[in-house]
């Protein structure tokens, strides 16, 4: 059985035919990459798709698509650490990107900064079940005066739904279960599947997503969402492998999974919401081209002695990334400054995902205060995406290991030990894809695939 999975990213369009034997064993028998045509997504795929069949078929077709800028959510909820969290932590699970994050009440500069960042979602929380109805009423009114155009999902205390309802009627509104009916119990599946939905039936629309539909009668998946249920197919099917990060570092983005379930430890007082034992955080802000600056900050921070400063080569090389994010390095002092944004890059978007701890003295002695997971004895972390994927010989291993406390004094509880692996072929996307018809030949292709750099 032939099958051809399809990426269609923000910068390049990438796919591979695979094959199905007998056995449930997965070969690639062909690869190819264009750059995507942003003005009609349509014509690089079907151009990939092409090139892979060789104008003939494919027995089964899988595509996604993180294209136009990917899925953009701004969430609402009340308290910081813990609806306004959830409704974040719903959103990047469903494969979105953050553009913006509230608590309480929304102000006038609320939803100044909703109307600049036109996102294309607005998640709505708020209050558990028979707890507060003020702040999401409130911001359901807030939202009604607005009339910013993004489809709401509202997703907060089921005992403030009539009112958000009936002070919604004209908007566009879809109204879901509680993201977290009890602070014990977290709930984000039914609004995730909201938000597939939608990105499904509407925000695939224009852009030449819709003719792909039309031609291939199978709707895309948001790539982040793929690969999210990738692995929690790889924790699910191949428990052996224990826990795991994957950092999928693109031109625009870089994105964090971890699979990792908490235990309860004696002297930890853990804090905030219990997590799901898949996490996803995306940092928008971080990548090899489109967001080459603000990686460069952060390289400067990681590499206070070198000359990285304005008017410097790499000032030079940064400005010309992300200006022309097809670039690609030809010369030695180019491939060390993609070295150093990649480097930097990690080590931000690993210290973000990553949880963290410090000691308090109580009445019954010392304690430690925990908020987020515990990533320090994770036994593998897996780098894809375009630069980790083809830099043999790389390995970020140092800088994650080396992330001892963050701006607050507090530690951050990142890998300390984990063992790197590369996805050489820049597989994982594809396979993602495929894992949603064959999941466990997809993680094992996929597991095979990995090679251990020292």
């Amino acid at each position: 059985m032939r099958l051809v999975s399809v990426d269609i990213g923000s910068t390049w369009t990438k796919g591979a035919c695979f094959v199905l034997s007998d056995d449930d064993g997965l070969h690639v028998t062909k690869r190819a990459a264009r750059p995507t045509t942003v003005d009609d997504l349509s014509r690089g795929f079907e151009s990939v798709v092409a090139e892979l069949t060789e104008g003939g078929h494919a027995d089964q077709l899988f595509y996604s698509s993180s294209a136009k800028g990917g899925l953009a959510i701004a969430a609402i909820g009340i308290v910081p650490d813990l609806t306004a969290e959830m409704a974040k932590l719903t959103a990047y699970s469903a494969g979105a990107k953050i553009t913006n994050s509230f608590a309480y009440e929304l102000s006038s500069a609320d939803i100044s900064a909703l109307r600049a960042s036109n996102p294309d979602i607005i998640l709505l929380a708020g209050g558990s079940d028979g707890g507060n109805r003020h702040y999401p009423i409130k911001n359901a009114s807030a939202l009604a005066k607005a009339d910013l155009g993004a489809t709401i999902v509202f997703a907060g205390n089921r005992d403030a739904r009539d009112e958000v309802e009936g002070i919604l009627a004209g908007h566009d509104l879809v109204c879901v279960e509680n993201v977290l009916p009890s602070l014990e119990c977290p709930n984000p599946e039914p609004a995730r599947a909201a938000i597939r939905d939608l990105f499904l039936q509407r925000i695939t629309k224009g852009k030449g997503l819709d003719k792909i539909i039309a031609a291939t009668g199978r709707e895309p998946q948001p790539t982040p969402y793929a690969l999210f249920e990738y692995c929690r197919s790889i924790a699910d099917l191949a428990p052996e492998f224990g826990e795991f990060m994957i950092i999928d570092m693109g031109g625009a983005t870089t994105d964090v999974y971890s699979s990792h379930e908490e235990k309860n430890q004696g002297g930890v007082i853990r804090r905030g919401l219990p997590e799901g034992k898949i996490k996803r955080t995306v940092e928008g802000d971080l990548g090899m081209r489109v967001s080459a600056r603000t990686a460069a900050t952060a390289a400067r921070k990681l590499y206070p002695s070198q000359d990285l400063g304005e008017g410097s080569s790499f000032a030079e090389f940064v400005e010309k990334a992300a200006l022309r994010p097809e670039t690609l390095t030809n010369e030695a002092d180019e491939a060390r400054f993609d070295t150093i944004l990649a480097s930097a890059n990690i080590a931000q978007s690993v210290m973000r995902h990553s949880g963290r701890s410090h000691e308090v003295c109580t009445a019954d002695g010392m304690v430690t205060i925990q908020a987020g997971r515990d990533l320090s004895r994770v036994a593998w972390v897996i780098g894809t995406g375009g630069y980790l994927a083809a830099s043999a010989g790389f390995n970020p291993r140092e800088f994650i290991s080396n992330l001892g406390t963050d701006e607050h004094g507090k530690r951050v509880l990142a890998p300390r030990n984990a063992r790197y692996l590369r996805d050489p072929g820049y597989l994982f996307p594809l396979l993602a894809n495929i894992a949603s018809t064959h999941p466990a030949t997809a993680v094992r292709a996929g597991l095979q695939t990995l090679v251990e750099e020292i």
